[in-house]
């Protein structure tokens, strides 16, 4: 039976959602970086041109399509937190730092899932295997990950408190 939540017959369409994706994104990193001028249409031909190198790909598809649910979390986390300084009279703007974490953040995620990704594919002899494997579980154990969200929280802090003085 059929049902609104059954989405799996949307798996046939995830190339076309990673071309999209790669495209709308290379375009608005390129408008917002400015690398290549202010002519939008080189923007937008440059960004066609990775879109279609990604999709020809197939190592490349999977690592956008593996990312992309949490670059949309980062993103969203990013317009609620720019809604609530907005709220409580703020800016967004006064934190330049932000914008440097968030794209370090997202940097991470691609890094790690490309890592992830390529590993699973390339054939590694299985003695290796087994240490990079072990490698991958401490880094993605709660514990781990918890104690370096505990130690990026006092590096802010301590960073914010000095900056105060």
């Amino acid at each position: 039976m059929a049902t609104f939540l059954d989405v799996t017959g949307l798996e046939h369409f995830s190339s076309i959602f990673v071309f999209l994706f790669v495209w709308v994104g290379g375009y608005a990193v390129l408008l917002w970086a400015k690398i290549l001028g202010d002519n939008k249409f080189i923007h937008a031909l440059v960004s066609l041109l990775i879109a279609i190198f990604v999709l020809i790909s197939p190592i490349a598809t999977d690592i956008v399509a593996s990312t992309a649910p949490f670059i949309a979390v980062m993103l969203v986390f990013i317009v609620l937190i720019s809604v609530a300084t907005k709220m409580l009279g703020g800016d967004i703007e006064a934190f330049p730092a932000m914008r440097g974490v968030f794209i370090i953040i997202i940097i991470l995620i691609l890094v790690i899932t490309a890592g992830i990704k390529i590993r699973e594919n390339v054939n590694v002899p299985s003695e290796t295997q087994k240490d990079l494997s072990k490698t991958i579980n401490l880094i993605f154990h709660p514990a781990f990950i918890g104690t370096v969200l505990i130690l990026a929280i006092a590096v802010f802090t301590i960073a914010l408190l000095a900056g105060r003085s």
